[in-house]
């Protein structure tokens, strides 16, 4: 359009100017399009005024549309374009109100967009740019900002720090260069928005087989005879525990075993059934234990201390008010020693249930002896107290072993309710059982080491909440 135009502006032009007598040669640029005219325009606002030349409000003409026109004059006029910004910032590193601008402008590339935009300082940081800064600007031009986000990463002891264009954890990890192991642990989950994760920290964990011997309690049946006093025992046909190899896999994180999960199992030796003849004829001259409050019921657990499962019933007890009995064995006090004296700083009672947990009937006198006293030397010098109470272990006793007990000057505890915790029949037969039966004075007999006991602690929990709840006192043995 100026082609034609000026084209014709410039013959009108140069008879205007003759015929006036003063005409101006200028060279005029606009719109991609360079033209020579002369003219009696006395400024650059009436030359562009006269070829109809409309300018927008951010065009740029130079010199100002205030110069004179002058012979010789070059005027060019540069037209603004309208190019948007779009921001992608997911961690809000340039800290903007909004993540879509727009610029109007003169613009030579997209680097001038970006400049003359309030994302200016993507130019600063880690960011992406599509398209390419250098690429020229048209109108209606967009550029995408991407801004990568920065976090830290932990691993085997060091930290790495990037700024990461991934989406998410996952990404990140890969950015930092860190190869991950099958099981490896990452926090947070390798799904997680990049953006809402400062620190991604990875725990090492490795896979490492482990075989174990697992002993197996053989089972013991009871036949009542009248060969035997009421109460005594003796044993028909030993029993004998069997063998039982399991095949574990043991996950370490940074080298400490973090879990283990059982993969397989081997039977070594079966276990061999015990039979126990019980006398029926008349009771063992056993002293009557002392006599509680109207409405006590005795907790008692043999075979402890355990580091798991003692510590867990005395929290539990600790927690409900109640006082209990633990019958301990001298071999498992000089090994936790720190637990048994926890029980009696508790408030609860100790008793002796021997060193190794023999059979009484079974052995010699002297053994019997070294079994007693030297459980009762190191739970005095562990806790302070020396025990004044005895229960055998499986109950085993005659008269022969209630004469040289007593001798010793300890008297036999026993019990009236046997849960067979010890068989693991699951806490709520534990339970069931115990509710059954209990009733003032009753002695529950329970167990707190040797095994695994998780079903005891369990069952001990839902126990204290009900016999509290029917009115009953959770007390430690009298005269033990």
């Amino acid at each position: 359009m100026l082609r034609s135009l000026f084209a014709g502006l410039g013959t009108t032009g140069l008879v205007l100017g003759l015929y006036l007598g003063v005409t101006t040669g200028v060279e005029v640029h606009a719109d991609g399009e360079v033209l020579a005219v002369r003219t009696t325009a006395t400024d650059v606002d009436d030359l562009l005024s006269r070829l109809e030349v409309e300018l927008g409000p951010h065009d740029v003409v130079e010199p100002g549309i205030g110069a004179m026109v002058v012979d010789g004059l070059t005027v060019t006029v540069q037209r603004a374009v309208t190019a948007t910004v779009v921001v992608n910032d997911p961690a809000g590193v340039l800290e903007l109100d909004a993540q879509e601008f727009e610029v109007t402008a003169v613009l030579d590339n997209l680097r001038d967009v970006l400049t003359a935009s309030p994302a200016r300082h993507a130019l600063e940081v880690e960011a992406s740019f599509e398209p390419h800064l250098g690429a020229s600007v048209r109108d209606g031009a967009v550029l995408e900002v991407e801004v990568a986000v920065p976090v830290t990463v932990r691993v085997d002891g060091e930290e790495v720090t990037l700024a990461s264009f991934s989406r998410d954890v996952a990404g990140a990890v890969s950015d930092a260069g860190v190869a991950l192991g099958s099981l490896d642990r990452v926090d947070p989950p390798p799904a997680t928005p990049i953006a809402e994760a400062d620190a991604i920290t990875i725990a090492r964990v490795e896979l490492v087989e482990d075989v174990i011997d697992v002993l197996l309690e053989h089972d013991r049946v009871e036949e009542g005879t009248d060969d035997l006093l009421l109460g005594e025992q003796r044993v028909a046909t030993e029993g004998r525990d069997g063998l039982r190899r399991d095949s574990y896999e043991v996950v370490l994180v940074d080298g400490t075993e973090e879990s283990r999960t059982r993969i397989g199992e081997d039977l070594v030796e079966e276990p061999v059934t015990e039979v126990v003849l019980v006398g029926t004829r008349q009771p063992p001259p056993v002293p009557p234990p002392a006599t509680g409050g109207d409405r006590d019921v005795y907790l008692t657990y043999d075979d402890g201390p355990h580091p798991t499962y003692t510590p867990a019933l005395l929290d539990l007890l600790a927690a409900s008010g109640a006082q209990a009995t633990f019958f301990a064995l001298g071999s498992e006090v000089a090994r936790y020693p720190g637990i048994a004296a926890r029980i009696v700083g508790e408030g609860h009672a100790i008793g002796n249930h021997t060193w190794s947990h023999p059979r009484l009937t079974t052995v010699s006198g002297e053994v019997l002896r070294r079994q007693l006293l030297d459980t009762q030397s190191v739970i005095q010098r562990t806790t302070g107290v020396t025990p004044s109470c005895l229960r055998p272990p499986y109950g085993d006793r005659d008269a022969t072993v209630n004469a040289r007990v007593a001798d010793l000057g300890l008297r036999m505890s026993l019990w009236d309710i046997d849960p067979q915790d010890w068989r693991r029949p699951g806490t709520d037969a534990i339970v069931d059982h115990v509710l059954a039966r209990v009733r003032p004075g009753s002695v529950i007999l329970l167990h707190d080491g040797r095994k695994d006991r998780g079903q005891t602690v369990a069952a001990t929990e839902r126990l204290l909440a009900a016999l509290t709840e029917q009115g009953y006192q959770l007390r430690a043995l009298p005269g033990c």
